[in-house]
């Protein structure tokens, strides 16, 4: 449950057993390496020169990969990517699949798959464009043009007809229209107009919006040409289905593919990871971090198997920051998924992991309030990590959302939420003999429930952001800061405590009035001693005290800080009245359409009820997560820290076990 010690450490080893060390240290994934300085003071080189080969065996099998899926057969949702092992892996790629082969197939089949789509739609665009000329009587390569007369096909408004004939007829005998086809509001016309009349024919022709067409130069008619079409169109689409048909056979070859891509980017990975790597003739250097703990492991592993190597802690480059890696107890793991969307905290920062999992799990829980949502979420996510193949680091969360639906099916227990019924729409067995159901402590939704469902959720807020600040002054405790911990965490904590002390004297809840005078006095000295300070780390007394001052300004932001834990009141209240409308519905429809009416209310209930899952699963899990980065972090967590990227065998689509 912390923020894992790190180390930056050099390997130096021979350079025959580079290969070697390099696959031991991607096989156990414990390093993350870094480029050497180019600064140094040992002459070092670059071992080795970038290897293309390998990245264009990954470019070509990726690009075959998306090709053939769509034509593969689909796994089960369930199956997850294929499961192997790294031996059988290394197998398919040194074994007798070809994929050199493979690639090339796949490029000259999707040359000609794309030939024929490209064919076939020239066809189609042909086709539509003709369509509108097929009474046409002459030859389409007839010229446009004679010594004294200019031919012009092309599309007019049909509306304008009758005005563009009688324009034309103005201009002189040599100028006719006449009308090929009328297509609704477009009419396609053959206009004839003598070349002296050229210049007077253009603004006439604007005017009727006429539009020229291009026809394509053939020694056949529109008609006989829309014939070879539908000939030519069969036969580019036997060619389309020929290549589809290849593509699905190769398809087959899929997971060898994927196998094969992600093999070679381990290889490729590896490649980077020389480039990084400095040394002589003879020899080579490694530089990185790697975890404390995983540290006295690697070096026992390369003293067996490499006597020649050795592993030295080194110190850090000035201002370099050590990457973060996270490691906690099965029990809070899962919760790493709503850390890690934060992001990272810093190498000096705290894991915030164990103190927001206990807080999340409620807030999520107290947001939906319904049993039966808790069920159905806790089976969903059973079912999911029983059945389903999913990689390690996609289970955190759905093991976070299966014991969310635990606690939810305990929070609907108290509060009497079971998909939205009431107490007198319930069976028998779940009611107890005041009316009301068996085991609820609150009903949110009427009487004085809404206001104890708030001040829950305000005091949890309190609870939380009192406990930010305890966390704060016990990790500069461990940080040795022992004066800062007093005045700048224990001291809000005191001061708060005392206000809210006082607040409820002076209101005469829960506090006895009588103790007023004692707080009262406990917050003047919070406030005094606020004052004090807040400030010593400014030079100036004017400055000291002033800051003191300003630093009671605080409080405005952690009312509001507290408020915004009224959120969870209104998530819970909403995912209730949401269910308990759709049962509404439901009933109306069952009442109201006959015959079918029980067949529409079971739809209302399943989509309705699946529906609020959903949003309200989600909308608990966004404002949960919003309570932990701005209320609870905020209070002992600057956060910004680099995730650890180990040099591993990091696998696209496959999973190795």
């Amino acid at each position: 449950m912390a923020v894992l010690a790190m180390e930056k450490v050099q390997i130096l080893g021979m350079k025959t057993d580079l290969p070697k060390i390099l696959n031991l240290l991607q096989k156990k994934g414990v390093m993350q390496v870094e480029e050497i300085n180019e600064d140094n003071d040992l002459n070092l080189e670059t071992v080795e020169k970038e290897d293309h080969d390998v990245d264009l065996i990954v470019a070509n099998t990726d690009f075959a990969i998306k090709l053939l899926s769509p034509y593969a057969q689909k796994r089960p949702i369930w199956a997850g990517k294929p499961t192997l092992t790294a031996e059988s892996a290394l197998g398919t790629v040194k074994g007798g699949f070809d994929y050199k082969a493979c690639v090339k197939e796949c490029q000259s089949v999707e040359e000609a798959f794309n030939a024929a789509q490209n064919r076939l739609s020239a066809l189609e665009n042909e086709q539509l464009l003709l369509n509108n000329w097929s009474k046409l009587s002459f030859a389409l390569n007839t010229p446009r043009e004679t010594s004294h007369v200019n031919i012009y096909l092309g599309e007019t408004p049909t509306l304008e007809l009758d005005n563009l004939k009688t324009a034309l007829k103005e201009l002189g005998s040599l100028t006719s229209l006449d009308v090929v086809q009328e297509n609704g509001p477009a009419s396609f016309v053959i206009i004839a107009i003598a070349k002296e009349k050229a210049a007077d024919s253009k603004q006439l022709l604007a005017k009727a919006k006429f539009q020229e067409i291009e026809l394509p130069v053939l020694d056949v008619t529109a008609a006989e040409r829309l014939k070879q079409i539908t000939t030519e169109k069969i036969e580019a689409q036997k060619d389309l289905d020929a290549q589809t048909e290849n593509l699905t056979k190769l398809a087959k070859q899929l997971e060898n593919l994927q196998i094969v891509h992600d093999v070679f980017a381990w290889q490729q990975e590896d490649q980077r990871v020389r480039e990084k790597l400095r040394g002589t003739t003879y020899s080579f250097v490694v530089t990185g971090w790697i975890a404390m703990l995983d540290l006295e492991k690697l070096q026992k592993q390369l003293n067996e198997k490499f006597p020649s190597s050795a592993i030295e802690k080194i110190q850090p480059e000035e201002g370099e920051e050590s990457p973060i890696l996270l490691h906690n107890k099965r029990t809070s793991w899962p919760f790493e998924s709503v850390t890690r969307l934060y992001g990272f905290p810093l190498a000096n920062e705290v894991d915030p992991t164990p103190f927001l999992a206990t807080f999340f799990i409620v807030f999520f829980a107290l947001c939906l309030t319904d049993a039966g949502y808790g069920l159905m979420l806790f089976l969903i996510m059973f079912l999911m990590l029983k059945f389903f193949n999913l990689p390690k680091e996609s289970t955190g969360l759905i093991r976070l959302l299966m014991w969310g639906g635990v606690l939810t099916m305990v929070a609907g227990y108290f509060f009497g939420g079971y998909f939205g019924l009431t107490a007198e729409q319930a069976p028998g067995f779940m009611i107890n003999e005041g009316g009301s159901f068996k085991g609820q402590i609150l009903n949110p939704a009427a009487g004085s429930g809404p206001l104890i469902f708030l001040v829950l959720a305000l005091t949890l807020g309190i609870v939380q952001v009192l406990i930010g600040k305890a966390i704060n002054g016990w990790w500069k405790i461990k940080q040795k800061q022992y004066l800062d911990a007093v005045l700048d965490s224990f001291l809000w904590i005191y001061f708060l405590v005392a206000i809210m002390s006082f607040g409820l004297a002076a209101s005469g809840a829960l506090i006895p009035i009588e103790y007023a005078g004692i707080l009262k006095w406990c917050v003047i000295a919070g406030v005094i001693a606020m004052i004090l300070t807040q400030g010593r780390k400014q030079k100036s007394i004017a400055a000291k005290a002033g800051i003191g001052v300003l630093s009671l300004y605080g409080l405005v932001g952690y009312l509001g800080d507290i408020l915004s834990y009224s959120r969870i009141m209104a998530l819970g209240l909403g995912t209730g009245i949401i269910a308990f409308a759709m049962n509404i519905i439901a009933a109306l429809a069952y009442d109201l359409i006959p015959y079918v009416g029980i067949v529409v209310a079971i739809l209302v209930l399943i989509v309705g009820h699946t529906m609020n899952l959903v949003l309200s699963a989600l909308g608990a899990f966004i404002h949960s997560a919003r309570l932990q980065f701005v209320e609870f972090f905020s209070k002992f967590m600057e956060g910004g820290g680099t995730g650890f990227k180990p040099f591993k065998r990091t696998c696209k689509y496959i999973v190795i076990t």
